[in-house]
Formats: C-alpha cells, sequence, structure tokens
C-alpha cells in the first residue's frame, strides 16, 4: 500500500540534504580530497533519493490491480477537496524517475565544472537540490494550488542559477526572467481564483468532474485564458519565450544544462497535467485550436531564430524554444498516442539540450563561441566534436538516435487528427532544423582551424557527456526500453481515447 510518507520521502530527502550541503561543503573546503568528498556526498545524495523514488515505484506498481491514479490528502477524506492533496499514477512516477536521473547526472557534470573552492559554489548545489525536490513534489501534486505553489519554487530559484556567474548579462537575463515569472504567477492565481469560485475546490479530479457539468463556461473560458497564459510564459510558447534565449545564453553551462533539462521538462507537465488531464476536450473545454496555432508558431519562430544566430550556445537555446513547439503537437492531439510521444520526448529532449550545453560548456572554456570559432574544432578537440555531433544528430531527428523516435511518435500522434497540417509544419522544420544544425557540423569537420593545436580535454568533463550521449545512442536504437514503461503510463490513464 502507498502511504503519504512514500510519496514526500523523495521530496523531504532532498530538502534535507540541500540544507546539509552548506555545513558539509565547510568541511569539504578543509580537505585536500575536494572533488572525492564532492562525489561522494552527491552519490549519496542521489543514492537515497533514487532508492525513495524505486521505493515509491514498486509500490506503485505492485498494486493487485493499480487504480489510474492515487489520491492521498494530508488531512481526513472529509475535507479531501479542501485538503492539499498528492496523486500517483503511472505519469508522474514517470516523471519523477526521468528528474532524479537527469538531476544526478548535471550534478556529476557541475561537480568537475563549477569551482567548489568558491564561496557561493555550496549555495548553487544546495538550490540545485532544491529545485529537483520542488520538481519532484510538483509531479505527485494531486491539486492546483499544491502544484503552483511547488512550480513557482522551481521556476523562481531557477534565476539563482542563471545569475551564478553575475556577469552583466546573467544578471540582465535573471531579471527579464523574474519579472516575466511574476506576470505569469499573476496570471495563474488569478485563473485559480475564478476555478476555485466554479467548483469549491481544486483536487485535480473533483474540478475535473465539477466543470464537466458546468452549464455557463464563460467564466472557465476566462479561467482557461488565464492560467493557460501564465504556464504559457514559463514554458517559453512563443510569443512568450524572449526570455529563454537571453537565459540560457547567459547562464553558467551546468545551468544551462539543468534549466532546459529539467525546469523545461516540468513546464511541459504542467501543460499536460491541466490541459489534457483536467481541462479534457471536448467534455470539459475544447482548447486544441488555440494550441495548435501556439504549437505552429513555437516550432517556426524558435527555428527561424536558431537559423540566424551565429553564438553556437544561443543557437542551442532557440532550438529549445523550437522544441516546446513539438512537444505542444503532441499534447494538441489529445489521445494516447500524444501522451507517448511526449513523455518520449519528456526524456529524449531533456537529454540532448542538457548533452549540448554541457559540451558547449567545456568548449567555451577555451573561447570557441561562434561558428567561425567552430571551424576545423573537430581535429582540435574531436571528442567534444564527436559529442555535439550526436547532439545535432538527435536534434535534428536522425534514425538511429533517440530524436528519430521522439519525432517519429509525436508526428504520429497528430497526422491522423483534425490537426494534420501540424505534422507538415514539423516535418518542414525539422528539415530546416537539419540543414543550420549541418552548418554547424560542416564547421567543425569541413573547415580548417586557424590553429592547429590540439587541445587536452578533460576527461572528468567528458565522463557525464559521453554517459548522455550513450543514452541518446541505446534509446535511439532500443526505444522499447523506455516505451513499455511508458505504456504503463499511458495504460493507467483511461480518459484519453
Amino acid at each position: 500500500m502507498v502511504e503519504l510518507f512514500d510519496v514526500v520521502l523523495p521530496i523531504i530527502s532532498l530538502v534535507a540534504f540541500s540544507l546539509l550541503t552548506l555545513p558539509v561543503f565547510k568541511a569539504i573546503r578543509k580537505s585536500h580530497r575536494k572533488t572525492a568528498l564532492t562525489l561522494a556526498w552527491f552519490s549519496t545524495v542521489f543514492a537515497v533519493t533514487g532508492a525513495a523514488v524505486a521505493n515509491l515505484t514498486l509500490k506503485y506498481y505492485g498494486l493487485p490491480s493499480p487504480q489510474p491514479f492515487l489520491n492521498i490528502t494530508v488531512t481526513d477524506a472529509a475535507s479531501a477537496t479542501l485538503s492539499s492533496a498528492f496523486m500517483i499514477d503511472g505519469v508522474s512516477v514517470y516523471m519523477a524517475i526521468i528528474f532524479t536521473a537527469l538531476s544526478a547526472a548535471v550534478f556529476l557534470y557541475s561537480v568537475f565544472y563549477v569551482d567548489s573552492s568558491q564561496r557561493p559554489s555550496e549555495r548553487y548545489y544546495a538550490v540545485m537540490l532544491m529545485l529537483t525536490a520542488a520538481l519532484i513534489g510538483g509531479v505527485f501534486s494531486g491539486d492546483l494550488l499544491t502544484l503552483f505553489i511547488f512550480w513557482e519554487a522551481a521556476a523562481a530559484g531557477s534565476g539563482f542559477l542563471m545569475v551564478y556567474k553575475k556577469t552583466p548579462a546573467a544578471l540582465n537575463s535573471a531579471l527579464k526572467y523574474l519579472v516575466m515569472i511574476i506576470i505569469a504567477s499573476a496570471f495563474v492565481v488569478f485563473g485559480l481564483s475564478l476555478v476555485y469560485g466554479l467548483t469549491g475546490t481544486l483536487n485535480f479530479w473533483a474540478v475535473k468532474q465539477a466543470l464537466t457539468t458546468l452549464a455557463d463556461k464563460h467564466l472557465l473560458l476566462l479561467a482557461f485564458v488565464f492560467i493557460a497564459a501564465g504556464y504559457a510564459i514559463e514554458a517559453a510558447v512563443v510569443p512568450f519565450h524572449f526570455w529563454l534565449p537571453d537565459a540560457y545564453a547567459a547562464a553558467p553551462a551546468s545551468s544551462a544544462a539543468f534549466l532546459s533539462a529539467l525546469i523545461d521538462q516540468g513546464s511541459y507537465y504542467v501543460l499536460i497535467r491541466v490541459l489534457v488531464f483536467i481541462l479534457t476536450p471536448p467534455g470539459v473545454l475544447d482548447w486544441t485550436f488555440m494550441l495548435a496555432v501556439m504549437a505552429a508558431l513555437t516550432m517556426v519562430v524558435g527555428n527561424l531564430f536558431a537559423l540566424i544566430q551565429d553564438d553556437v550556445k544561443r543557437l542551442i537555446a532557440n532550438i529549445c524554444v523550437a522544441d516546446v513547439g513539438y512537444n505542444l503537437v503532441a499534447i494538441t492531439s489529445v489521445t494516447s498516442d500524444g501522451l507517448r510521444g511526449n513523455l518520449f520526448f519528456f526524456l529524449v529532449g531533456g537529454v540532448t539540450t542538457a548533452l549540448a550545453f554541457m559540451t558547449l560548456g567545456l568548449i567555451n572554456r577555451y573561447g570557441f563561441k561562434t561558428l567561425e570559432d567552430f571551424s576545423g574544432l573537430g581535429r582540435k578537440m574531436p571528442l567534444a566534436s564527436l559529442a555535439l555531433f550526436i547532439a545535432a544528430l538527435s536534434f535534428a531527428g536522425v534514425p538511429s538516435t533517440g530524436g528519430f523516435m521522439a519525432k517519429y511518435l509525436v508526428v504520429s500522434a497528430v497526422v491522423n487528427s483534425k490537426f494534420s497540417w501540424l505534422a507538415i509544419i514539423l516535418v518542414l522544420m525539422s528539415v530546416l532544423q537539419t540543414a543550420y544544425l549541418f552548418r554547424l557540423v560542416n564547421y567543425m569537420y569541413a573547415k580548417k582551424p586557424k590553429d592547429e593545436t590540439k587541445i587536452k580535454e578533460p576527461f572528468k568533463l567528458l565522463v557525464p557527456i559521453f554517459i548522455l550521449v550513450a543514452i541518446i545512442i541505446i534509446v535511439g536504437v532500443y526505444p522499447n526500453i523506455v516505451l513499455d514503461l511508458i505504456e504503463h503510463a499511458v495504460q493507467q490513464f483511461p480518459l484519453i481515447p
């Protein structure tokens, strides 16, 4: 039987480790083996957190006849509609596994990328652990208010990761991001107040049942506009996307990897949970056309802005915007195939963007930032160039990479829907994406470097990078490893046809 303690254990563990990181690092700094002790500390953190998530997963799937979802309220059942609640289903368990695994990979990279002897580094790691806890809390939330609190904590805390280096560009982008987050939060709070006024509850499934029988949906439509606009800002959906390229380009590589791999995926999850699971069309509210238009705009704008970039890190940041559009395409289909495509894209998109930013962090250390700087990089830094090449193949959706299967599932989901034109746009944008990514590859391998000196690449930073490379290839060649896990999540949600 799954109990409240099983659900909150991963969250409490990460929060506790986050607070303990500050005094632990004071002790580590006095040692001559800082790196080894830091690795030991974070290995312990993720071993405990991983065990807690595994325990919850095994207990949930070990139930004799698992329900589509388990709703666990903090107070007694009599006041369930007003109580904070946690919900466990196949989707939330899957997302918790992804967040834990990707966070561990980014931490492994950060240990070697961030100078642990610097005084703010312990706060940097503590914030990353706290954000991981907030994201896991968000996916296990069972009501709109709890989801809002956890998600806003993760979104607001991301500003610290952006501004860690304290450069003028980082400060400017973090300020822009925080202003957008405040506006988004105001929109969501107003929308939630309308939903509560209409239904008398914020519990996911109680809200859904109440809205299904709602006669006059004018106020619901207004609430939807505010909630969708708020979360669209945080998810960087066009035309609310302008903060993302600035933020990711100015942030340290480890921060950009964390934000793109975890915060981005969390924003997609929120949209799925609110739009597909609660406001399921057409029974509750038909929002699909509006989202289809936004998906098309996001794909086109993201790729066009990436096409004109000369700075490689900003190019990858704009690809992250385009990826938002690909995810919205799958959400728009409102089918089991769409959910399957989204869940697969969560993993592949997170791994690929993290790989790209982590590799660029290594390359940027040697002063290579623009396309012209990347001329002949394949000869100067062969291993880092190979990793970036694999990331480019996955972004482009080349067969035998995870990106191919991710895009295939998304296109398959929408091609037979009433928005089949989205599939055409997605394919055209993928062709365009392939063109400008192979322009980058051309600079790396076909052009001569200005300086023939070969750079000695740091092995420690390459280890987490090539772990992600291996995941992209394995998932691309053997997608059923992930699809079998996803299938449980899809089958356990009966409200999607």
